[in-house]
């Protein structure tokens, strides 16, 4: 049988493992079991998730993106892990530039990737599409009270909740919580960043992983949610964990700005 071969990756601290496959019958043998396993942090690799790109070069679009959480779970999109997959793809085709269309079960994004002066580092920019705005609200957990928050759709889904420092939300604690209040919901804690304008800072759970150090999708939401509330204009840094990215909006569109890293090239055995 032959070995898995992946790559891995990381947005921002936000890692992930990602396959390139040529045909539906090569994607069929990365599942959900197989992502629980390698994404495991010290029984597999170790990521936030798997990624397998299969490439349609025949179809409207280059890719079609498939994405398991760690726990095995079935993700509709990743902003940051669309633009490590883009990398993938611009390091098989030995280019210095791209221009990609990846479909995925958020639907279909444009991603533009580049390579720079870093070495296994790229910069992409991601058509992320349209945000909007839920109607409805979750009730926050018992014992907490929410002075702003908001629903938000971009593929995924997310909980907005404005908060006076991000630093200092206990992740492990209330993450696991407000996910459970919201019904399965990505929940990005957000704040202005101090003394610079059109900026957030922001800290996320995201739902089948847990703490991770950035979200790229979340970035996006949060920004529009901060924008529309009056805290930032139309280019955002959303400062995170692992780092910064930037979102800039045209009207409800948002297009998601950040890097790509490669870590290492891995294969495991399927037994």
């Amino acid at each position: 049988m032959q070995p898995v071969r992946l790559t891995k990756h990381h947005g921002l601290g936000n890692d992930f493992l990602v396959a390139l496959v040529d045909t539906a019958d090569d994607a069929r043998a990365y599942d959900a079991d197989l992502a629980r396993r390698v994404c495991h942090r010290t029984r597999g690799v170790g990521a936030d998730g798997l990624i397998v790109g299969l490439r349609r070069p025949d179809a409207q679009h280059d890719l079609q993106m498939t994405l398991f959480n760690a726990d095995g779970s079935r993700a509709e999109i990743s902003g940051n892990g669309i633009r490590c997959l883009a990398q993938a793809e611009l390091t098989r085709r030995g280019a210095q530039a791209c221009d990609l269309r990846i479909a995925s079960d958020g639907g279909l994004r444009v991603v533009t990737v580049h390579a720079t002066d870093e070495p296994h580092t790229v910069e992409a920019s991601v058509a992320m599409g349209r945000v909007t705005e839920r109607a409805t609200v979750p009730a926050p957990p018992p014992g907490y009270d929410i002075g702003k928050s908001a629903t938000a759709d971009i593929g995924n889904p997310h909980w907005v909740v404005l908060v006076d420092d991000a630093w200092a939300i206990d992740l492990a604690r209330l993450g696991p919580q407000f996910e459970h209040a919201g019904g399965g919901l990505n929940v990005e804690f957000i704040a202005p960043t101090s003394g610079t304008a059109d900026a957030i800072d922001l800290a996320v759970w995201e739902r089948g992983v847990g703490i991770t150090e950035a979200c790229g999708s979340g970035a996006a939401a949060a920004a529009f949610v901060a924008h529309r509330w009056g805290l930032v204009g139309t280019d955002v840094t959303v400062h995170m964990p692992g780092g910064a990215a930037r979102v800039v909006l045209d009207g409800a569109d948002a297009t998601l700005v950040g890097p790509s890293v490669f870590i290492a090239e891995v294969e495991l055995p399927l037994g």
